[in-house]
């Protein structure tokens, strides 16, 4: 089975391997495609990934084979702005930066998301792209950093990053481990290839209960999962600062056995609707991208 290489909220992924052996697997491999872009699902690359919850409303939505099989955790998304920006209003006229402009680019979808629950339309809002297109986060982020846009989302380890820069480039107005209704909801799930998932039912179960029992186990003792981690070897470029690991799983609830995926999806979904960039309803969503019957069992089976 291949996995797209995993980032430093879910150092669990990285750690899976043996895991999956256990589970049986004899052929794992770890794709270094970024999960936040559709290629390693439209070109085929991987069969398994982790994918943020805008991300794979919009992927179901556009028709690719994607299903949603469990939540990971809540958090690990910082909303950064410039100072003078006190609320969610004083967004309005603002500049933000987001890698594309459009439901498949996860940045743009979530701010969507954001501004139409603070009632702010689009139109009010001036979206920033990065240079180099789609896959170009660095881009994207720089244009805040240097001060081309007002705002930007910080994935993952990107708000510890900013946080040790010699001088700040402005502070953060949402967290998502902490502010509702975002932390009511699952940031990042485990999706697969949906073609894959329906040819190997068992082995998708097995795949599903092995990185679940990764995940839990790394969230226990967190300074070693970021350890355990960097001497993996996978996605080195991710891992090889410990710190930053821990600091960004700090800023996640690895809680797949509490949130309900079910009801993250609807909210996602609903908010992209009402801001016309899916054409799906919630319900179709849910219909044609999801299947969470192993993963409640899984509550019950593994250990806390």
């Amino acid at each position: 089975m291949r996995i797209v290489n995993p980032v430093q909220c879910d150092p669990g992924l990285a750690l899976a391997k043996s895991y999956l052996i256990d589970e049986g697997f004899t052929d794992v491999q770890f794709v270094n495609k970024a999960f936040t872009s559709r290629e390693w699902i439209t070109d085929r690359l991987a069969d398994f990934a982790c994918a943020h919850s805008e991300f794979a409303v919009g992927a179901i939505d556009a028709g690719l084979p994607l299903v949603v099989l469990t939540g990971l955790h809540s958090g690990c998304l910082e909303l950064w702005v410039k100072d003078g920006i006190a609320n969610y209003d004083d967004l309005r006229g603002k500049r933000i930066a987001v890698r594309v402009i459009g439901v498949s680019d996860m940045f743009y979808a979530w701010f969507a998301i954001l501004l139409g629950w603070a009632g702010i339309p689009l139109t009010e809002v001036e979206f920033v792209p990065a240079a180099l297109g789609p896959d170009d986060y660095d881009g994207m982020v720089n244009n805040f950093k240097e001060g081309r846009a007002d705002a930007v989302l910080a994935g993952g380890a990107e708000g510890p990053r900013l946080r040790r820069l010699p001088k700040s480039p402005g502070h953060v107005l949402l967290e998502t481990m902490t502010d509702k209704p975002w932390s009511q909801y699952f940031c990042c799930s485990l999706v697969a290839n949906r073609d894959w998932a329906r040819l190997n039912p068992n082995a998708t179960k097995r795949v599903t209960r092995a990185l679940l029992q990764a995940t839990n186990d790394a969230a226990k003792d967190q300074s070693k999962a970021a350890h355990d981690a960097r001497a993996s070897g996978v996605a080195p470029v991710f891992f090889a600062d410990e710190t930053l690991v821990t600091e960004t799983m700090a800023m996640c609830t690895y809680n797949w056995r509490d949130a309900d995926p079910e009801e993250t999806l609807l909210f996602f979904a609903l908010r992209l609707a009402k801001s016309n960039l899916i054409r799906s309803t919630p319900q179709q969503i849910l219909a044609q991208g999801t299947d969470f019957a192993y993963m409640r069992q899984l509550r019950s089976e593994l250990k806390a």
